[in-house]
């Protein structure tokens, strides 16, 4: 009877890790699959630190990224990459 009971025991014991370690495995899909750290707001304000008087004359999405046509501004005509998601300035291109 005393081996039941133990057996009994182990199978509570497995049953209840195999639940456990099954909800926590989902978690940390659902965390990955959600953005989980990397998901945060977007600032309300974004600076391409671009010089007074530039416009932006045009925006292209490719991919992750905008492509923004900047015109004016005491330099020559650029295309700025910039990554919404990180908000920040990828790459100048300057166009001569």
């Amino acid at each position: 009877m005393e081996k039941l009971k133990l057996i009994k025991y182990v199978v509570f014991i497995l049953t209840f890790l195999l639940v456990f370690g099954s909800l926590v495995l989902l978690g940390t899909i659902f965390k990955k699959v959600r953005g989980g750290d990397e998901a945060k707001e977007m600032p309300l304000s974004v600076s391409l630190q671009e010089p007074d008087g530039s416009s932006i004359e045009a925006v292209v999405s490719h991919g992750d990224n905008l492509y923004l046509l900047i015109k004016n501004g005491g330099k020559d005509d650029r295309v700025v990459i910039f990554n919404p998601q990180k908000a920040q300035k990828i790459s100048e291109i300057s166009l001569n």
